[in-house]
């Protein structure tokens, strides 16, 4: 008879939630110290990501500020839902998948993971399922293998002659000092794979998937255990023969960039990827914003604009930076959208919507909107606002997107559709 399945015990908490009561049993206080340090450190966070209040008695009250993702604290997975999704369902782990392989620069297929256990799966097992899937599929052939350039000398030139070391030629005239080209297996590639198997092998919960990643990891033994840098991992190319490990790359992506620290040795002890939350959710913004803009013929983008020339006193021209401004065929701006990673209220506050008007008036744009993050269905809500400089009036929308319809199969095209919409709505209608 099959052993059951032991799954490390889990503590969920919601970003800016409210703060919740735990038993300390189990849980390293001190390990999550450490986790909160490194974290705010390499994540650049202005406090602790887990705010930990010690109630006595053998209890703590945890609170999630800024992150989202999953950390291990000894035998315990504490997972940190975003603020923008609804921790009612457990789909919400599926729905932050989602976003995360988007905002990541490639938009995987869900065929790649297990469609029926989905939304049961802790981060982690679902990174790994993919991870598994497609490592298996690509390595098939092998992995790619690269050049690797190694300083030399000898009695015979086998490369070219390395002038840099011109000193050591003349020293000893008998032996040539070259640079020479070798193929080796030891690539970025092959690093970020062995890394990132190490890695989810010390977070998942179900044991087959931990074995199967230690299996890879024990074949990549002769390659560097140390992970490129992740500017380095983001310019790995792969060729047509190897594009079934595209998503096995962008898993790594995904780990180098959530996890910032560098994984603790031996028991994984501090072990876990975060993502800062506000980030992930003005990228997958744009992303939505860029489908949107080319299925009505226009194009977006994200660039600093100088306004405001200097006429008197010291100073430079004033500068600002729209999360999306949308231009049509000649380039000209149509319409701008700034994500709002905050609770929609009745209204925006004052100076978000003072940020994006300040945009419609320099770029020219009557069309203008903040998007906010939700969890429900909910409909925008659109001002008139008139200039009392003679100006023409703009139609300011706060735009909801309900994020939580990405658990859905036609999801993403929802939300583009409702940048559509708005996009093409009559103006003042």
């Amino acid at each position: 008879m099959a052993c059951d399945v032991v799954v490390p015990p889990r503590i969920q908490i919601q970003e800016y939630g409210e703060a919740l009561p735990f038993s300390t049993e189990g849980l390293d206080l001190h390990a999550l110290d450490n986790a909160n340090k490194r974290w705010r450190r390499e994540l650049g966070l202005a406090g602790d990501p887990i705010r930990v209040e010690d109630l006595g008695s053998g209890f703590v009250r945890l609170r999630a500020e800024a992150v989202t993702g999953v950390l291990r604290v000894g035998n315990i997975d504490v997972q940190i839902a975003p603020k923008f999704l609804s921790t009612v369902e457990e789909s919400w782990q599926a729905v932050l998948w989602r976003i995360l392989t988007v905002v990541e620069g490639g938009h995987v297929e869900d065929s790649l993971t297990a469609a029926e256990q989905l939304n049961s799966q802790s981060m982690p097992d679902l990174l790994a399922d993919m991870f598994l899937r497609s490592y298996t599929k690509g390595a098939a052939r092998g992995l790619p293998r690269g050049y690797q350039s190694e300083k030399m000398s000898g009695s015979v030139l086998r490369g070219s002659i390395d002038i840099s070391r011109l000193g050591e030629w003349i020293a000893r005239p008998w032996e040539v000092q070259y640079t020479a080209d070798f193929l080796t297996d030891d690539t970025p590639l092959a690093r970020l794979l062995r890394w990132s198997a190490q890695c989810l092998a010390a977070t998942v919960t179900a044991p087959g998937r931990a074995r199967a990643l230690r299996e890879i990891t024990a074949g990549l033994a002769h390659v560097s255990m140390h992970p490129p840098h992740l500017i380095d991992a983001q310019r790995i190319s792969l060729g047509i023969q190897h594009q079934a490990l595209e998503p096995a790359r962008i898993v790594g992506l995904l780990l180098l960039d959530g996890a910032g620290i560098h994984h603790a040795s031996g028991e994984h002890a501090l072990s876990g990827f975060l993502w800062n939350s506000d980030v992930i959710y003005e990228k997958y913004t744009f992303w939505l914003c860029q489908r949107a803009a080319s299925q009505h013929g226009s194009r977006v983008d994200k660039r600093r604009i100088n306004f405001g020339d200097v006429i008197s006193g010291a100073g430079s021209r004033l500068v600002m930076e729209p999360d999306v401004v949308f231009r049509d065929d000649k380039g000209t701006p149509v319409a701008v959208i700034d994500s709002k990673y905050k609770r929609l209220g009745n209204r925006p506050k004052s100076p978000d919507t003072y940020q994006v008007l300040s945009a419609a008036h320099v770029l020219g744009c009557q069309r203008i909107s903040l998007a906010y993050p939700v969890a429900q269905d909910r409909e925008p809500t659109i001002w008139r606002i008139s200039s009392a400089l003679g100006g023409r009036d703009i139609e300011l929308t706060v735009l909801p997107l309900n994020l939580m319809s990405l658990a859905q199969p036609y999801g993403p095209q929802r939300l583009i559709d409702t940048i559509g919409a708005w996009l093409k709505r009559p103006l003042f209608s």
